[in-house]
């Protein structure tokens, strides 16, 4: 039995270096969670932003240099999207040179600028590669298991009859056909039978999906993210009268709902927030508050006014970071029935669940926690405070919970494995 090898570099792949979103957000406090330990991290990222992260911790930083999908030449555009070679030649080339039996690779978002075509070369490293689903895009055409245009969660086979005969996307039909041809890519790029190491999820009620779409349950891990409180201690929430929202305004994240629901429930609602909808709903709400994006700091000092947090997106969405955060301060979470943290939060007595694109059902749960005795509210308050952390992972356990994940693909890889008996394999049916 030959030794395990120890983890000797991690070579995060990303298509940005600057965080857009949650998913880039979680790679760059990996990075740092990393560096920490002492363990020599290489980022490969899509993008050509500048991010002074890596020269202060000291991270090999490896540019493909292109923009997102969004940009440029559409015909261009199109075809990068399914086959971006030059991202492929790329981590080929960095492979061929720099690869030991230590090193470990972990894949998280690939779907602007990447593209499938980075698990060609991945392939001759798949028992050491770990792929991070912050979504659904390794398993459906759309990345969300949603029908946008029913605005109803989707229970198809992913590249299936029905699947390829319905128009779930957002913009068009188009559209939908180029997100399949990207999936059938993805499929071919990832290969039959390939030993990839780990499908690590967000959360557990993820696996129904990527199951359905053909893998194999053996390969799929859930590791939920981590989050900090907003403020260390109990907000004391029945003492409070207004509700928050706190998130990117679009329409799939449920602003509207919300502030149609509070309007109609005559409760405050504060908007913590931007995007391309601010304008609009700031001019058909002016009794709300609207106090655009904050950092962390800044939105701790905000909520401490909240009675309560509604997280109303029209997506069953895997994970919400910022319910986790709010509950762990102690503030009572109204959220969308198709929230997989729903059962949790209902169960635990940390907060409502409702059809909160039904407003009058939205503004009836608005209105029951407005109304609620003090007493009732600040048990609520204080039972969310006591269990909010146990929606996540603190960073610590977070970073030795993928730690421990990089360890057991060094252990099955065929030089440290023969003992083991056979390798799993990663299989799509």
């Amino acid at each position: 039995m030959k030794a395990v090898p120890p983890i000797s570099r991690v070579v995060l792949i990303n298509d940005f270096s600057i965080a857009r979103g949650g998913a880039t957000t979680l790679v760059l406090l990996l990075l740092r969670l990393l560096r920490a330990r002492n363990i020599p991290v290489t980022m490969i990222v899509g993008d050509d932003n500048d991010n002074s992260i890596f020269d202060e911790l000291g991270v090999d930083l490896v540019r493909l240099g292109q923009k997102a999908l969004l940009g440029g030449n559409p015909l261009r555009t199109a075809i990068n999207g399914i086959d971006n070679r030059s991202a492929s030649a790329l981590l080929s080339d960095w492979i061929a040179r720099n690869d030991t039996p230590g090193t470990v690779y972990h894949v998280h978002v690939w779907s602007q600028i990447l593209s499938p075509a980075i698990f060609v070369p991945l392939r001759r490293v798949a028992e050491r590669t770990a792929i991070h689903a912050h979504d659904f895009f390794h398993a459906c055409p759309n990345g969300a298991y949603m029908d946008y245009r029913r605005e109803a969660r989707c229970t198809r086979v992913p590249l299936g009859g029905s699947c390829l005969a319905t128009n779930c996307d957002r913009r068009a039909y188009a559209h939908k056909l180029w997100r399949v041809a990207r999936q059938v890519r993805l499929r071919a790029a990832m290969g039959q039978d390939v030993p990839w190491g780990r499908i690590v999820l967000i959360h557990e009620k993820m696996i129904e999906g990527f199951v359905r779409a053909g893998y194999d349950a053996g390969l799929l891990q859930a590791v939920r993210n981590p989050a900090l409180p907003f403020i260390a201690e109990r907000i004391p929430a029945e003492r409070n009268r207004s509700f928050f929202f706190i998130g990117r305004l679009e329409q799939e994240k449920g602003a509207q709902d919300a502030l149609a629901a509070a309007r109609l429930a005559g409760v405050p609602l504060e908007i913590i927030g931007d995007g391309p909808m601010r304008a609009e709903l700031q001019a058909q709400y002016p009794e709300m508050s609207f106090h655009g994006w904050r950092e962390q700091r800044e939105i701790g000092g905000l909520i401490r006014h909240a009675r309560g947090l509604v997280i109303p997106s029209r997506l069953p969405e895997p994970f919400g970071l910022v319910a986790a955060e709010a509950a762990a301060s102690g503030v009572p979470i109204i959220l969308t029935e198709m929230a997989f943290l729903a059962d949790e939060i209902v169960a635990r007595g940390m907060g409502l669940a409702c059809n909160t694109q039904d407003s009058a059902a939205f503004a009836a749960a608005l209105r029951a926690m407005a109304d609620m005795p003090v007493e009732d509210m600040r048990r609520m308050s204080q039972k969310t405070f006591a269990n909010g952390m146990k929606l996540a992972n603190t960073q610590s356990d977070w970073v030795d919970g993928l730690l421990r994940i990089y360890g057991s693909l060094l252990h099955n890889t065929p030089a440290a494995g023969q003992a083991q008996g056979a390798q799993r394999h990663f299989t799509l049916a």
